[in-house]
């Protein structure tokens, strides 16, 4: 094989690796960074926070007003969403009802199964994420602590694409209670088994046989040969659990 195939191989095979790095290095940033939704208003983060809004289900429909739009918004649930003089903003039960104010009538509407919930593209705050035929909804979460209220605001109209502003306490990101793993529990109740064994283990001997020094110790002479059973141990599975040849004679 000529030098020149050899190193075309080699470069092949070099930007074969590359190309699986790159895929790797960006398949994992992408999929870290997610938020995944669980339900309407939840969605969780591989670091173990979580952002939750399902208080807001209970409240009343939030508003936004400006010179052309009114929009009703209520997340997490559908309801029959009542707009401007007691009129129904939909004959089915809707999350979101947008109203031109000139023209009274319903621009679009959108419901909890058309609205996912997940971060932003810069990965920073969580949003709502609407679409309904071909009108999209994007509604930035912004947490605030300093009001318990919930605002709700329209920020600009872009061709058949509306932004919107939610500041409320319940945007704030939010920590799992993590509680003690299988493993850390197995490591407790070891080392409370290990104690209760020696220490009980000592107090009884010298009480009951007035046993000293390594006396005291629980079974001390197994506790003695342990080392040497391990190295005998290990020896034999290092020979492929064959015994010594001095013992075979």
């Amino acid at each position: 094989m000529s030098t020149k195939t050899k190193l075309g191989k080699m470069c092949r095979s070099n930007a074969m690796f590359i190309v699986l790095s790159l895929f790797l290095i960006f398949f994992c940033d992408t999929t870290s960074s997610e938020c995944v939704q669980e339900a309407p208003c939840t969605c969780s983060l591989p670091n173990g926070y979580y952002y939750n809004l399902t208080a807001l289900a209970d409240a009343k429909s939030l508003l936004a007003k400006s010179d052309n739009y009114t929009v009703y918004f209520h997340p997490c649930t559908n309801v029959n969403m009542t707009i401007e003089n007691k009129a129904n903003c939909s004959t089915e039960n809707v999350s979101l009802c947008i109203l031109h104010n000139v023209n009274k009538t319903v621009l679009t509407t959108g419901t909890v199964k058309e609205t996912k919930m997940k971060l932003s593209d810069n990965d920073k705050f969580p949003i709502f994420e609407i679409h309904h035929n071909d009108t999209k909804i994007i509604i930035n979460i912004v947490c605030f602590m300093g009001d318990k209220e919930t605002s709700f605001v329209l920020d600009s109209v872009s061709a058949k694409t509306y932004y919107f502003k939610l500041v409320s306490p319940y945007g704030c990101k939010l920590q799992r209670e993590i509680g003690l793993s299988t493993g850390s529990l197995l490591v407790i109740l070891f080392f409370v088994s290990a104690g209760v064994y020696f220490i009980g283990g000592i107090i009884v001997l010298k009480a009951l046989r007035g046993a000293t020094g390594w006396e005291m110790v629980p079974n001390h002479e197994f506790w003695c040969k342990l080392p040497s059973l391990v190295r005998d141990g290990v020896v034999f599975a290092f020979n492929c659990c064959r015994a010594d040849s001095y013992e075979r004679i």
